[in-house]
């Protein structure tokens, strides 16, 4: 049975300790007045940090409630991407921001469900060290191929693998990407070789440039170079066939019964950000998610809006991180 995920992994000052600390110095009742930091907000710019460099899939989903919401609460909405580490440079520093509701982030599985069975040590705590806000959408991925490479779908993939074992290679730019591809060689039986990026452009780039063999990765990133013919598409890594993509099947249907994965983002505020607060941006954020526009919107991008309360995000955490902790489990993937 696999071992429950341990979820305290921050060895810095926690909250608490910080808390008493002010209060020791008479500051405590006035930074942190839950009234006090809310009365007027939004006064000036909030920042969205986006863990992923521009061209992603989160950078494209941030941008557009960027703009909605700043509408909403008549304020500027900036995105500020903060790429590297898969998603972990971007959570620590929210984590260590003022818990005043103008610094949020952007979060993804990466950081918030699967960093914690891949690293050693992270510098927050992905519950303790925040405040969760709103869940905001579900991310299929889609595994591509370049056209040139001869491979025109799923089972040729797994037996070219099969044929030079360790010779193709395949390229990720989040731990999304990491273990949706390491969940394909798993029940594949197959062996590639893992090149890691800053981020999802950039693999596609190499990919495009015949430099890698597949990725399986945000289709929003991908979309556009599978209309154009540059990339090919084997499967869609849901259950179900996804209506942005068209005609392309899912990975169980095209040779791996049972695949199924799916990633996902939510909004995060540092830990002591006041109920006040939270609740006017989770608000602003799932109405975001909602309208003629939105759907539009997540219908290019490939994105499923899956909107929830705060309470839905802080429990959708947990039991999200215990399933990353067994598919990484079953894929034999290591701490680093």
């Amino acid at each position: 049975m696999l071992e429950k995920a341990h979820l305290t992994l921050s060895n810095g000052p926690t909250r608490r300790s910080v808390v008493s600390g002010l209060a020791a110095t008479g500051l405590g009742a006035c930074a942190f007045s839950g009234k006090a930091r809310a009365a007027g907000y939004p006064e000036r710019v909030i920042k969205l940090i986006v863990p992923f460099p521009a061209g992603s899939a989160t950078d494209s989903e941030g941008r557009f409630l960027a703009e909605q919401v700043g509408k909403s609460l008549n304020a500027t909405v900036i995105v500020e991407n903060k790429a590297g580490a898969n998603g972990n440079l971007a959570a620590q520093f929210v984590a260590k921001a003022a818990p005043d509701g103008y610094t949020l982030l952007l979060a993804t599985n990466s950081s918030h469900s699967a960093n914690v069975h891949l690293y050693k040590t992270l510098n927050f705590d992905p519950v303790r060290d925040f405040a969760p806000v709103a869940r905001l959408t579900r991310n299929p991925l889609v595994l591509v191929v370049n056209p040139a490479s001869g491979i025109s779908d799923l089972k040729g993939l797994l037996r070219a693998a099969k044929e030079a074992p360790s010779k193709l290679n395949y390229g990720t730019g989040n731990t999304g990407s990491h273990v949706a591809v390491q969940l394909l060689l798993s029940l594949g039986n197959i062996e590639a070789v893992r090149v890691p990026y800053q981020g999802t452009p950039q693999a596609i780039t190499d990919l495009i440039g015949g430099r890698i063999d597949f990725v399986i990765t945000d289709v929003a990133v991908v979309r556009p170079f599978v209309q154009s013919g540059a990339l090919r598409a084997l499967g869609v890594s849901t259950a179900q066939p996804l209506r942005t993509l068209p005609g392309v099947p899912t990975i169980a249907h095209a040779g791996l019964p049972g695949y199924d994965f799916a990633a996902w983002s939510g909004l995060f505020a540092p830990a002591g950000t006041p109920d006040q607060i939270v609740t006017m941006l989770d608000r602003a954020f799932e109405a975001a998610l909602a309208g003629p526009e939105a759907d539009r919107f997540f219908d290019v991008v490939g994105l499923e809006p899956d909107p929830g309360t705060p309470e839905v995000l802080r429990q959708h955490v947990v039991t999200q991180t215990e399933i990353w902790g067994t598919i990484i489990a079953q894929t034999g993937l290591e701490k680093t």
